[in-house]
């Protein structure tokens, strides 16, 4: 399973997206208008902008003007979190390049994420809609939350599995919800299909960030463009290694958590990565990752069978086999 599969019903639409958001990111300040273009060549996959248009193309037949604007929308926010994520997180990398603040500092980084905010309410403005505006405002509402949880559970070390999910589906569920329900607002008046694609969003959201975890357990980083064991080195405690502690004895669990308090050595990290896989953690997590992908796919046979609906289950079977 490849992406292009996943883009095929899009492809044309796809197209006009990365032209139209390019467009938006223009500046005649020229510092502002240097790093959007960086900002513009060192995207991802695009893959939040596609299901706002496989959703509205699955409810409306089409993907209107009024959907290239939601899709625009969703990325500049999702882009601005990544920006002022690796201020946070203090990050080198994104996507295997330099990250905006490792060649213009922290400041620039700061405040780059906060234009690219401000170009999003622009955008959301244009679809005129109330329910589009309140629909953002909340995700990104969530996943600013989901954030600091993550941040104050790193310093503190205690998070158990409920707490896990319900932050990594802030997170990252909230605006992926968002995406999905953007493109059904922008092309349908149905409330049961805004219901219906914003519960695949959040549980495809938090299959995708399951997902993203076992990297830091399982992956390369000439392959993934993340460093084996970074979460650990950031002291971030995601699903593996929760399962892991609540299988193991106390003492064996307290001795990993006194290395992970200190700054974690890469013998340190092989050490861990090997507990969280002698108790089970890494298979719990791949088990968990496969029931919230059958549950995702599950809401989607509300909908007649179509190009767009074949492409959704295809990106859930996508995020299980991906590799980075």
């Amino acid at each position: 399973m490849t992406l292009d599969d996943v883009f095929d019903p899009i492809e044309d639409e796809l197209e006009i997206f990365k032209t139209k958001f390019s467009t938006q990111l223009t500046s005649k300040i020229k510092i502002v208008d240097t790093i959007a273009r960086y900002v513009v060549s060192s995207r991802g996959k695009n893959l939040r902008p596609v299901l706002v248009m496989l959703c509205s193309k699955m409810c409306g037949g089409s993907v209107t003007e009024r959907s290239y604007r939601a899709a625009i929308t969703i990325e500049l926010v999702h882009t601005a979190t990544l920006v002022h994520d690796d201020v946070v997180d203090g990050a080198d990398m994104r996507r295997g390049l330099p990250a905006i603040n490792a060649i213009w500092k922290n400041k620039m980084a700061v405040l780059m994420g906060d234009y690219l905010l401000g170009n999003a309410l622009i955008s959301i403005v244009d679809i005129k809609s109330f329910d589009a505006m309140m629909l953002l405002s909340v995700a990104t509402k969530r996943a600013s939350e989901g954030e600091l949880m993550q941040i104050d559970k790193s310093r503190k070390l205690d998070i158990d599995e409920p707490t896990y999910l319900r932050m990594i589906s802030d997170k990252t569920g909230a605006l992926i919800a968002a995406a999905c329900e953007l493109g059904a607002i922008t092309t349908t008046e149905k409330p049961e299909d805004r219901k219906a694609l914003n519960e695949y969003g959040e549980l495809i959201g938090v299959a995708f960030q399951i997902k993203d975890d076992l990297f830091d357990f399982e992956g390369e980083q000439t392959i993934i463009g993340k460093t084996k064991g970074r979460d650990l080195k950031e002291q971030k405690i995601t699903l593996p290694l929760i399962y892991a502690f609540s299988r193991a004895p106390k003492s064996e669990s307290k001795a990993i958590l006194k290395k992970i308090k200190k700054s974690v050595t890469s013998g340190d990290i092989k050490q861990i990565i090997a507990f969280t896989e002698h108790y089970g953690g890494i298979e719990y997590a791949k088990k968990r990752l496969q029931e919230y992908s059958d549950r995702a796919i599950q809401t989607l046979n509300y909908f007649p069978d179509s190009p767009s609906r074949q492409a959704l289950k295809k990106f859930v079977q996508y995020n299980i086999q991906r590799n980075k």
